[in-house]
C-alpha cells in the first residue's frame, strides 16, 4: 500500500496529536503552576504512547496479511466487494443488528421471500430493543408486505419487545 497510512500508523498519529494539542492547551497552565506540570503531561503521554503500543500488539491485527491464508465458505482471497450480494442461510429468524438502518425495508422484504419460499409460516425479526426506531421501521415493512398475514412481539424467551414474529401466508408457494 504505497502513499498510504495503515490504520495502525493513523491510529498512533492520532494519539501523538492529541498528546500535543493537549500539551500546547496546557502550557499556559504549566506557566501558572511551574514545571511540575509539563513532567505530569510528559508522563501521561508516555503512558498513553505506552498503552496505544500494548494493545496494538496484544490485540491488533492486519486484516491484509493475517487473514488471507484462511478462507472461510464463500470467501476469497482479498478484499471482498462491498456491493456484491452475500448469501446468508435462511432460517426461521434474522437478526437485523448487522444491517444498515437504511438497508432494513430491503433486507426485511428479502427475507420474507426467502423464508416463504421455504416454507416458514412463523418468522422472527431480532431488532432490539434501543428507542423503538428499528422496530418501527421492521413492521413498517410487515405492514406492507403481502405475505404477511399478522405480526406481534415476541414472547419473553424469544426476544420479546426486542423482536418481532411475523405470521406468514401459505398460499401462492
Amino acid at each position: 500500500m504505497t502513499g498510504a497510512l495503515s490504520p495502525r500508523a493513523v491510529y498512533v498519529l492520532t494519539k501523538i496529536a492529541v498528546f500535543l494539542a493537549a500539551a500546547a492547551l496546557t502550557w499556559p497552565l504549566s506557566r501558572v503552576i511551574g514545571p511540575k506540570a509539563w513532567w505530569g503531561l510528559g508522563v501521561f503521554g508516555l503512558i498513553l504512547v505506552g498503552l496505544t503500543a500494548i494493545v496494538f500488539l496484544a490485540f491488533g491485527r492486519s486484516p491484509s496479511t493475517d487473514d488471507t491464508d484462511e478462507e472461510g465458505p464463500g470467501e476469497t482471497a482479498g478484499d471482498p466487494d462491498p456491493d456484491t450480494p452475500v448469501a446468508l442461510p435462511v432460517e426461521d429468524f434474522i437478526d437485523l443488528h448487522p444491517f444498515p438502518p437504511r438497508d432494513i425495508p430491503g433486507v426485511v422484504n428479502d427475507y420474507l421471500e426467502a423464508a416463504h419460499a421455504r416454507g416458514f409460516c412463523e418468522v422472527r425479526l431480532i431488532h432490539g430493543r434501543g428507542i423503538g426506531v428499528q422496530r418501527e421501521r421492521v413492521r413498517s415493512t410487515l405492514a406492507k408486505h403481502p405475505l404477511v398475514e399478522s405480526f406481534s412481539d415476541a414472547t419473553p424467551d424469544r426476544g420479546g419487545w426486542g423482536a418481532t414474529v411475523a405470521y406468514l401466508s401459505q398460499g401462492d408457494k
